[in-house]
């Protein structure tokens, strides 16, 4: 981590093995991002009871958009969110969720952080965080799989 050269801005997976410390219906963030806003590649839990979402902007503008409900977001899950021009998929524990086919990737990409580049810091319990190069759903599954 902090290796900048190993993030790629316009494809790959942002993998997190994650659970929430509590359900406290406010915005816990991580991100892949530009040091902003702007730019950036993000999971987070929501303000809706045990919501996970993932999101991608670019140039400040939402390219990606896809939200689960979980049955308890205290619990452990294994997370990995595809990310390419017109292909974005979310996955937990070794299923695909779900799949977004229309949109930009975003550019500039170079920092992970427990936040979405500025603020709402991510406060849970991490196992894993990680930054892999564009996947297979096969891949995916077996990454994601409990």
């Amino acid at each position: 981590s902090g290796n900048a050269t190993l993030i790629n801005s316009t494809e790959g997976v942002l993998y997190a093995e994650i659970a929430a410390n509590s359900n406290d219906l406010t915005y816990r963030i991580f991100s892949i991002n530009d040091g902003s806003r702007n730019n950036r590649v993000y999971l987070q839990y929501t303000n809706a009871s045990n919501t996970l979402a993932a999101v991608v902007k670019s140039s400040n503008n939402t390219q990606a958009n896809m939200a689960l409900v979980l049955s308890d977001e205290t619990n452990f899950i294994k997370v990995g969110f595809k990310y390419k021009a017109n292909d974005f998929a979310l996955w937990v524990n070794g299923v695909e969720v779900a799949t977004d086919t229309s949109g930009l990737s975003p550019i500039g990409l170079n920092n992970l952080a427990f936040n979405d580049g500025t603020s709402n810091n991510f406060f849970g319990k991490t196992k894993a965080l990680a930054v892999f190069p564009y996947l297979t759903d096969v891949e995916l599954t077996l990454l994601t799989t409990i």
